[in-house]
């Protein structure tokens, strides 16, 4: 049974919740690699909403080993 809404929290039901929130995240992600060909496709749209280059994304999750260490 689910506590009443003022009362904290146990350690099992936060536990319960941060794995909930993995799995969104996860499928979210998921979802977004989906919709995009490729890799790089992915990383040039996240570098569109953060103002970074895909390239620099690609680099940074060692995905690129020609530009690994630039």
């Amino acid at each position: 049974m689910r506590a009443a809404p003022n009362q904290p929290m146990t350690n099992r039901e936060k536990t319960i919740r941060v794995r909930a929130t993995e799995e969104e995240r996860e499928r979210a992600l998921l979802a977004q690699f989906m919709r995009h060909d490729s890799v790089a496709s992915l990383a040039d749209a996240i570098a569109e909403l953060t103002g970074v280059r895909g390239g620099d994304l690609i680099a940074e999750a060692g995905l690129d080993p020609s530009r690994a260490n630039k």
